[in-house]
């Protein structure tokens, strides 16, 4: 498959338009299963980009004491 070369947003959005053509059920069996590779591609993309910002994002809260601190934020529960 091609590199995909797209910013988070767009590929959301390209995400959420194959889920509804994939919802429609208009497509034969072969487009069906292109655009169903084509999603789990662009969420692995856009799921490596958070995973990448993960690092990135701070929060704030409060400690023991209920003074807010800076904490890295981690998306792990």
């Amino acid at each position: 498959m091609d590199k995909i070369d797209l910013t988070y947003e767009e590929a959301i959005e390209e995400l959420e338009e194959i889920l509804n053509a994939l919802e429609e059920d208009n497509l034969t069996l072969k487009e069906s299963m292109e655009k169903f590779k084509r999603g789990i591609a662009l969420y692995n993309y856009s799921n490596e980009i958070l995973n990448s910002m993960e690092g990135e994002i701070q929060v704030l809260v409060k400690n023991d004491k209920g003074d807010l601190e800076e904490k890295d934020f981690n998306m792990e529960v």
